[in-house]
């Protein structure tokens, strides 16, 4: 076996042994979870329950929207890293819906508030097994420096506490790596008919319809998030590019 071949096997030992020490493993997992409260308690309620499978094909039609699951998706990724031997972690990684399009030969790590996200993940990508943690991002379970990036694809925007999921995956990543954090543009929900008007509660209806739960809608509205500001006063080092025809923002440090 070649020196990076070892030295790829030690890190991916190490990896495991520092996630496991932080938590109890059960199915593949770890179990790294704090308490759950506000914005990531409800979102993990609404990601663990019924409500999330009725909304799935709505996010689809959106990404086929814009051009294609794969095409939406690498609007972001191509902001990671060049390299065939990296140790990366995706914090709300859900399903693993973005493992498809990245190299085969990462070591990729992922988090979530939610546990189902988490257990159908490991369903559909079996060599995630000890590499899962069912964590905040607020609190992530791994040693400093543990990564050459990390990223957050969606969700981001209705995370309990924004700054601190910024600080934990700076901390997580090593000096000189790259963080990428993208999701939809904060101010969507109000292009809403009842926005417009001023009756919220017209949206209310249509996106109970679309599968939301009140409270996760109620969340939504709301949740006062301007990423401009927000990147002026807790992460300046990062750069904002438009997605999805300016539907969405992407922010990275590099």
């Amino acid at each position: 076996m070649s020196d990076s071949a070892n030295s790829m096997t030690t890190s991916m030992a190490q990896a495991t042994m520092e996630l496991r020490a932080s938590g109890i493993e059960r199915d593949g997992i770890v179990d790294a979870i704090g308490v759950l409260e506000g914005r990531n308690r409800i979102g993990a309620a609404f990601y663990d329950g019924p409500s999330w499978p009725k909304f799935r094909p709505w996010e689809r039609m959106f990404l086929a929207l814009q051009g294609g699951e794969q095409r939406a998706r690498s609007q972001i990724l191509k902001h990671l890293p060049a390299g065939n031997q990296l140790r990366v972690l995706e914090v709300g990684i859900g399903d693993g819906d973005n493992l498809p399009f990245l190299p085969a030969s990462w070591e990729i790590h992922g988090v979530d508030f939610a546990r189902t996200r988490l257990e159908n993940s490991f369903r559909r990508f079996p060599s995630l097994n000890g590499r899962l943690a069912w964590a905040q991002a607020e609190e992530l379970p791994y040693e400093d420096g543990s990564f050459d990036a990390a990223y957050c694809i969606g969700g981001f925007n209705f995370f309990g506490d924004h700054a601190q999921a910024i600080r934990e995956m700076r901390r997580v990543t090593r000096p000189g790596g790259t963080i990428v954090v993208a999701d939809e543009v904060t101010w969507l929900h109000r292009c809403g008919l009842g926005h417009l008007i001023g009756i919220p509660a017209i949206d209310a209806v249509w996106l109970r319809w679309l599968g939301l739960d009140r409270e996760f809608i109620k969340m939504v509205f709301e949740t006062r998030l301007n990423i401009k500001q927000f990147v002026a006063e807790n992460w300046r080092e990062a750069k904002c590019t438009r997605i999805w025809g300016g539907l969405g923002y992407c922010l990275v440090e590099s």
